[in-house]
């Protein structure tokens, strides 16, 4: 029986730890092979890419970014860009779901063509309109990728609930705005994106190590209460939003002297896996029952499985562990999403 390929993204640095994390959890894993800068092919006996992504949301993985079933694969010389739709047909037809697609163009890597993304997408949704199909680039059911690399094109056509994301490759970009005050605020705007959390069940947040005031600037953009805890100061445009109260202490000090009750409680302060890991642990005393909390690992680029084998086995003690991913506006570290056991 002929195997199944998946193409997966992941971080260009990250496709050797990738590839040890796939190759650990993948019962049936045949090959994995780099095929762009920031993508792969997965070869299974038997696993799709609805598997794959079942499995990176069980266990969680944390490196793949999207996934999709490959249903052709092309070299340079053939990759033309009415030769790559050619296979689409058949794919959304044997996935019984109607006439509308997304089209996701995905360029990885310095790639030989001569047509630019824009091209490439304009090209492929007049010949799929053209065959009775409405293309969207985003909202649909199912989606058709054309992830062109340096040596290949390859199509992946799948259900988008079964893609990991609905965003090319799992790229998803975000603008600076006037009111940004930090870059570690596309972290949590990213996440909430990929994994949106029940604001209207929130109230209360507590922001540990806050400065300047990205993330608390976001928690209070979705209506919550935020206690934002750090010696140091707070953007001034963050302190005149409504809710926000500034607690100039250490976050240990306010852990210890253990005021208030909140839904949401988050981390992004620089320090080891571990420790950050038992800061949360520590916080639960602040957390509501079934309450919500957010981490970021900074592993760096050395024994990365290993610090988050330590991490979770530490946050397991008293949290599920919902999501956990890289994102794309991380660099070198894991962005967590926990829920308090009771």
């Amino acid at each position: 029986m002929a195997s199944r390929k998946s193409l997966i993204s992941m971080a260009a640095d990250s496709f050797p730890i990738a590839k040890e994390e796939i190759t650990r959890y993948v019962d049936d894993l045949v090959a994995m092979r780099r095929v762009g800068e920031e993508s792969a092919v997965v070869e299974a006996e038997t696993s799709t890419a609805k598997d794959l992504a079942r499995l990176v949301n069980r266990v969680p993985l944390v490196f793949p970014r999207h996934v999709t079933d490959v249903v052709a694969e092309f070299d340079h010389a053939h990759a033309g860009l009415d030769t790559v739709v050619e296979p689409v047909d058949a794919a959304i037809r044997g996935l019984t779901g109607g006439k509308e697609v997304s089209l996701q163009i995905w360029l990885s890597g310095k790639v030989p063509y001569k047509f630019s993304r824009h091209d490439a997408w304009e090209h492929a949704s007049r010949i799929l309109t053209d065959r009775g199909y409405q293309v969207n680039r985003t909202g649909s059911e199912i989606a058709v990728s054309i992830c062109f690399t340096p040596k290949a094109a390859i199509v992946g056509v799948n259900r988008v609930k079964d893609s990991l994301s609905s965003w090319p490759g799992g790229e998803i970009r975000l603008s600076k705005t006037p009111e940004q005050v930090s870059r570690a605020e596309f972290k949590l705007e990213e996440l909430f994106k990929a994994y949106p959390l029940p604001f209207d069940d929130l109230a209360a947040a507590l922001d540990l190590g806050a400065a300047p005031g990205g993330w608390t600037r976001i928690l209070a953009g979705h209506g919550l209460r935020t206690t934002a805890v750090d010696p140091a100061d707070l953007d001034p445009r963050v302190l005149r939003l409504r809710g926000v109260v500034h607690e100039r202490t250490t976050a240990g000090n306010f852990l210890r002297a253990g005021r208030g009750r909140f839904d949401l409680i988050v981390n992004d302060m620089k320090m080891s896996p571990d420790r950050s890991s038992r800061l949360m642990i520590d916080a639960m005393t602040l957390l509501n029952p079934f309450g919500f909390a957010i981490t970021t690992l900074k592993t760096g680029n050395h024994h990365v499985l290993a610090q988050i084998d330590e991490s979770f086995a530490i946050l397991s003690e008293g949290y599920d562990i919902v999501f956990a991913r890289q994102l794309r506006h991380n660099r070198n570290e894991v962005t967590v999403v926990l829920r308090r056991l009771d």
